[in-house]
């Protein structure tokens, strides 16, 4: 059997399973559905569809993807193309528009209906609402990896991969939005340089630098 390794994402062998990845590791407060699905498409799809180039994966050997980074260099200029070539093809039947009513209660919880909005509005950062902050991580990313591949030093090199890409494309720092009771993920993520967003985005209603409701943001320059 052959290593893992690092790879760039490739459309045509990595889609489905990329997909499968993204469904076993969901934070277990989303996974349920409709959010899980909704999920995909504010976490996985669009970076897929919309910038390939700056998406990897952790080949298992035999061409079958177990893990992956994607992310975007520019956060701006991708949630544009977002709103103008991904949100038009997404599924109405998996993520019906904010505005059309459903007969899935699932579907009509207040949680749901925030995340149907964010997918057809492309609210895929935290810093959107802070152009400033944004402009010194225009990049941003998401990283899953299966279970049996974690603590292997794999993420590491994901991210590794994705920076070279992005740093290539111009980016001077790159941010991303965690679950903020992920303490295993926070830690990792400090141990690679990364650290809380200076700025209290909840206007003031937590007091924390970073935090945004139950999202944690971390920041880190290139």
């Amino acid at each position: 059997m052959s290593a893992p390794f690092v790879r760039p994402y490739d459309h045509g062998r990595d889609f489905q399973n990329g997909l499968h990845v993204f469904f076993k590791t969901i934070e277990p407060t989303l996974d349920l559905e409709p959010i899980r699905t909704i999920g995909s498409y504010l976490w996985y799809r669009p970076y897929v569809f919309l910038t390939p180039a700056t998406c990897f994966v952790l080949d298992n050997g035999e061409g079958r993807a177990v893990g992956y980074c994607v992310g975007t260099s520019n956060t701006s200029i991708f949630a544009e193309n977002w709103r103008d070539r991904f949100a038009p093809s997404v599924s109405l039947e998996e993520v019906p528009k904010p505005g059309m009513r459903t007969e899935n209660a699932g579907m009509e919880k207040e949680e749901s209906r925030n995340f149907r909005h964010a997918v057809h509005n492309a609210e895929c950062s935290s810093l959107q609402p802070w152009p400033q902050e944004l402009n010194k991580y225009p990049a941003h990313m998401h990283i899953d990896i299966l279970e049996e591949y974690q603590r292997k030093g794999w993420g590491s090199k994901l991210i590794r991969a994705f920076f070279d890409a992005v740093k290539r494309d111009g980016a001077s720092g790159v941010h991303l939005g965690m679950v903020r009771w992920n303490t295993t993920g926070s830690n990792f993520y400090e141990k690679i340089g990364f650290e809380r967003c200076p700025l209290v985005l909840d206007n003031g209603e937590s007091g924390e630098i970073g935090v945004n409701d139950v999202v944690l943001t971390l920041v880190k320059a290139l």
